[in-house]
């Protein structure tokens, strides 16, 4: 029963399609923060691209996706309970936007809630949607 639930919530999270390939996505906001984070469809975590603006701030995986201080993808890992994701400077020599998700059983509208930290900064609550 678990398996099905999380095969079920992933599903959900990789339904949409982008111009690059079959994919899904993960959009997330509060009135500070907000995440869009495209994701391939396939059984592991694949991220394609993302765009996150918090702080102030805002980070690109490139410039199709937003304009902001460049990131690429330092590891990702999703399970039944929860999807973590650690952005990371195109040199891989520091973490810049840390990503912590949990799947939020009974609830269609907001499948996904969690924190996004920017730097050494203090989490914020950002609440998410799949499509």
């Amino acid at each position: 029963m678990r398996a099905n639930r999380s095969i079920g919530a992933l599903t959900i999270a990789l339904a949409l399609a982008s111009p690059a390939a079959a994919s899904g996505g993960i959009f997330c906001e509060n009135a500070n923060a907000s995440v869009d984070i495209a994701m391939g469809h396939l059984p592991v975590v694949q991220v394609l691209g993302a765009f996150i603006e918090a702080d102030g701030k805002a980070f690109s995986t490139g410039p199709e996706r937003g304009p902001g201080e460049p990131i690429v993808i330092g590891q990702a890992f999703g399970d039944d309970d929860v999807m973590m994701f650690d952005f990371v400077d195109p040199n891989f020599e520091a973490i810049l936007v840390r990503i912590r998700l949990r799947f939020v059983a009974g609830n269609e509208d907001v499948p996904l809630a969690g924190v996004v930290t920017i730097g050494d900064g203090a989490p914020i609550a950002i609440e998410c949607s799949a499509g």
